[in-house]
């Protein structure tokens, strides 16, 4: 039994000294992979985490780090293509958008009347796909080190999408068990419930575990496993939802498998 675990954070870089990232530990992935290490049927764990996430202790466990969503996609997909992966569980929070250009109000608003003077129509509508083309067109405000200049003010950043990496899963990995995860703050509870379900039912997940960040604090983590009926079991604690994660899909994968 081949277990794939992510956990922790992404990180998309600003310049070459500055980044976006979030706030995940990989605390909830670390304790899943200690609890799959127990079970003597695993004969593989491979961790994927960021590189300030928190790693699992005495396991068998091979360590992959990533930064950007683009190394993450890299790694998962070596590990599937390579290996045959029983159960995967997808804990990491991964960047939804990354830096697509770095500018400024001032370069911003040069590039603006300077387009405006040599159009020979008057002013053009003001379109998202005016905006971009301006930013496209802007001047770097970066150093030749990759630095942002430290006389700048008003600074712009401008973001793009980055591809949903939970949707990869089943495609390279069919037969997989996935369980996804997701988190709200300070959604109602029918909210979350019918959001982290939407998550399972489009990208084909097994189960998904709910929480709000309300719910997570030093003493606690309140967190729903949802399954495919849409029934769920709560837990308190990072520890429960660890032990249920890894207890719920290894018995789905045996029933699954007639094994």
């Amino acid at each position: 039994m081949k277990i794939l675990i992510t956990a922790g954070g992404t990180t998309e870089p600003i310049d070459s000294v500055r980044s976006i990232t979030n706030t995940s530990t990989g605390k909830l992935g670390s304790l899943i992979a200690e609890k799959f290490d127990a079970i003597s049927e695993v004969t593989g764990i491979y961790y994927v985490c960021g590189r300030k996430s928190l790693i699992p202790q005495g396991t068998q466990a091979e360590i992959t780090y990533v930064d950007t969503v683009a190394s993450l996609e890299t790694a998962i997909k070596g590990i599937l293509k390579k290996n045959d992966i029983d159960i995967i569980v997808h804990s990491m929070a991964v960047s939804d958008y990354r830096i697509n250009k770095v500018t400024s109000a001032a370069v911003l608003a040069n590039s603006l009347n300077a387009n405006l003077k040599a159009s020979l129509s008057g002013m053009p509508d003001i379109t998202e796909e005016y905006i971009v083309s301006l930013m496209e067109a802007s001047e770097t405000i970066l150093n030749t080190d990759g630095k942002i200049r430290s006389d700048i003010n008003n600074l712009i950043l401008t973001m793009e999408q980055t591809p949903k990496i939970i949707s990869l899963f089943k495609d390279i990995a069919p037969n997989a068990v996935l369980t996804g995860f997701k988190l709200l703050d300070h959604a109602g509870h029918k909210e979350l419930i019918d959001t982290a379900y939407g998550l399972l039912e489009k990208n084909r997940c097994s189960f998904v575990l709910a929480n709000d960040l309300k719910d997570i604090t030093a003493k606690g983590h309140v967190g729903y496993l949802i399954d495919r009926e849409k029934n769920y079991a709560t837990y308190s604690t990072k520890e429960a939802i660890a032990e249920a994660i890894v207890q719920t899909t290894v018995k789905y994968l045996k029933v699954t498998r007639g094994l």
